[in-house]
């Protein structure tokens, strides 16, 4: 696909519908240049957009007295950066414009994009640069009304290339799971605000191994087909602590994958951003008492490097013979609060020997069933080929002894919601 497409620039500022958002992304998965050329588009708007709504709030403009804008002062008080903002705006209105018109022309024969409307790369994304990507980020003065959820967008696929680390904090919300079975319960379905898929899959208590001697945590990963989309991998990272302990909010495991086994990656679930400004002041860090025995589980859903590219300058560097290479490092550091704090860093290395989910152990199979329920009731671009007839399997493949019949009950509530559906 050609960067000059008009089509391209209305594409990474999500301004197209189906099908030709779908059909754009698959036909980018194979071009680094295209690829680039997003994340640019999207990292400039993002940045004019951030900046616009600075000047905004420096200077605030009453609802309603858009007639304002006509005069010297609102130029004068919003600035040139209000200016640049504005001036992309019309670019992008101009850019959709030709786009709708363009969308009328075929695309040549045998070119990416005719191939691509054929299916023949179904289910791929195109990566962004970084995981803070339009619609991610956020704003507490415009969520005041949103309710306890505010849903700005899924995490989208991340290129490793330019943003090798992701960051998961260590305390999720739990109580989503129970809003979402309250839900189901009364006869209703969800609305996809409430549905956070990190706090329904840590719901679920789950077994690890208990730390080593001198350690409060275990770090535990793995990495296994994923169920709902079989050409990417999907990695599991599980924590378990062998103490109470409080710990600072800024603690957290940091994940760094390895650019010569991974193309991109998504982290499920975690949707909900931190303003750019908290958490800012490292005094004003709080922290969270964590119990004994406490578990977090993190799902990564992750694309495998291919051999990209004809051009010199975006090929990548082979990829053969290097399997025992590491898929990735995670980091568990973590800070407690007091005059005796103390730093810990617990490290594990995962290498990708090729486990198929058919083998996946049976905690890790009932995570991802818990996960592609969340992104079916979201009904999340991200689901794959997943049904909820497949998420009762894998959550039945993965209910072990199920002392308690929390699993039983999340069995029974998919259940609910296939029939909610049908209805």
């Amino acid at each position: 696909m050609n960067v000059d497409d008009p089509k391209l620039t209305a594409y990474a500022l999500d301004e197209l519908g189906e099908p030709e958002r779908s059909a754009i992304a698959r036909a980018s998965v194979d071009s680094p240049e295209v690829q680039r050329f997003v994340a640019e588009t999207q990292d400039l708007a993002r940045a004019l957009r951030s900046q616009y709504r600075v000047e905004l709030q420096r200077e605030p403009i009453a609802r309603g007295k858009l007639t304002a804008m006509h005069g010297d002062a609102f130029w004068s008080k919003a600035g040139p950066l209000a200016i640049a903002a504005l001036l992309a705006v019309l670019a992008v209105v101009g850019a959709v414009l030709f786009s709708s018109n363009e969308a009328r022309i075929s695309a040549p024969s045998g070119s990416s994009l005719s191939r691509d409307l054929a299916g023949e790369h179904a289910n791929q994304f195109a990566p962004v640069e970084a995981e803070d990507a339009a619609g991610l980020s956020q704003n507490e003065k415009f969520e005041a009304d949103a309710g306890p959820y505010a849903f700005t967008g899924e995490r989208p696929f991340v290129s490793v290339m330019s943003r090798p680390r992701s960051n998961v904090p260590l305390v999720v919300n739990l109580p989503a799971y129970l809003d979402v079975r309250r839900s189901i319960n009364a006869g209703l379905l969800p609305p996809r605000e409430s549905v956070r898929i990190e706090g329904m899959i840590n719901h679920f208590p789950y077994e690890y191994p208990q730390p080593t001697a001198g350690e409060p945590f275990s770090l535990n990963l793995d990495v296994v087909t994923c169920p709902w989309e079989p050409t990417h991998r999907l990695v599991r990272i599980g924590l378990k602590g062998n103490q109470a302990i409080a710990v600072r909010a800024d603690s957290g495991i940091e994940v760094e994958f390895n650019p010569r086994r991974v193309a991109s990656y998504r982290l499920i679930g975690y949707d909900r951003q931190k303003t750019e400004t908290q958490n800012s002041n490292e005094e004003n860090v709080g922290s969270h008492s964590i119990a004994a025995e406490y578990t977090l589980t993190t799902l990564y859903e992750v694309v495998p490097l291919k051999r990209v590219g004809t051009a010199t300058h975006t090929q990548m560097p082979s990829v053969a013979g290097e399997a025992s290479e590491p898929l990735l490092t995670a980091k568990l550091q973590f800070k407690t609060r007091g005059n005796g704090a103390a730093v810990g860093l617990i490290q594990r290395t995962l290498s990708d020997t090729g486990f198929d989910f058919a083998a996946a152990p049976g905690d890790l199979k009932f995570a991802a069933a818990v996960a592609e329920f969340g992104m079916i009731l979201r009904d999340s671009e991200y689901k794959g080929n997943g049904s909820l007839q497949q998420v009762i399997e894998w959550a039945q493949q993965g209910a072990g002894a199920d002392m308690n019949g929390y699993r039983a009950d999340f069995i029974e509530l998919v259940r609910k919601a296939q029939a909610l559906k049908k209805s």
